[in-house]
């Protein structure tokens, strides 16, 4: 009897044991997970920022090159150079983005998508640039306001479903005319997107701003003299 206790003693102690360096183990693996998510949130926050701050530096340097070019071909080579780096930078966003989402859908109030939605105000305000000082070059951008809404209900899919047709319609729109569209969400209470759907008097999403005209539905057809309402002549 006595050997008989001093065994489920022993089986008793080792099971405490075994169960107390399990939870160390536990613990340590936690306490290590913890810390290197917290460097990888670190390496992106630092990847991000360098990301942007080598293009602030970018642009100054060819706004500075801009100040002292007089010819004006050279002039529009420096923008289309400077595009072009735009581009790369708002490329390496949506990708970045993808990570989260394989569509990127995020929210706007992720920082990251923020960045990237700011990014498409800045490549549409420089097309613009381009457009108005480099008329040969044949550069046209518009928006493309999507709806952006956070309650789960019937009327959100439905909103969806008409978003997804209306994107389908402008992705043939743009091809057929080579413009490119930049999306952004129909938020008023952001500041800067406020301004830009006060300035177009857009009232809804999905929605197009194309010339300075908002386009609010496609038709199923979309003929020579539609698109000649947007100033995209059909080759």
């Amino acid at each position: 009897m006595g050997k008989k206790l001093e065994s489920d003693h022993k089986v008793n102690k080792n099971i405490f044991l075994a169960a107390l360096l399990f939870l160390l183990i536990f613990i340590v693996a936690g306490y290590s997970g913890i810390m290197l998510y917290d460097s990888y949130k670190k390496d992106t926050l630092e990847y991000d920022y360098s990301l942007l701050n080598q293009q602030v530096l970018l642009d100054d340097l060819y706004d500075n090159y801009l100040e002292d070019v007089n010819s004006q071909d050279e002039k529009c080579a420096i923008l289309v150079n400077q595009l072009d780096s735009q581009l790369e930078v708002n490329k390496e966003l949506f990708e970045r983005l993808t990570l989260i989402n394989k569509n990127a859908i995020v929210d706007t109030d992720n920082k990251l998508k923020y960045t990237y939605v700011l990014t498409n105000i800045k490549l549409w305000l420089h097309y613009n640039k381009i457009t108005k000082e480099c008329k040969d070059l044949n550069l046209t951008s518009g928006l493309y306001f999507y709806p952006e809404v956070k309650s789960d209900n019937s009327k959100r899919e439905m909103l969806y479903a008409k978003t997804i047709v209306f994107q389908k319609k402008l992705q043939e729109f743009d091809k057929a005319c080579n413009y490119d569209s930049f999306a952004l969400p129909y938020l008023s209470y952001i500041p800067i997107l406020n301004q830009i759907i006060s300035d177009y008097n857009v009232t809804q999403s999905p929605a197009a701003v194309v010339n300075g005209k908002v386009i609010y539905e496609f038709p199923k057809d979309m003929n020579a003299e539609f698109y000649a309402s947007y100033g995209c002549t059909l080759k």
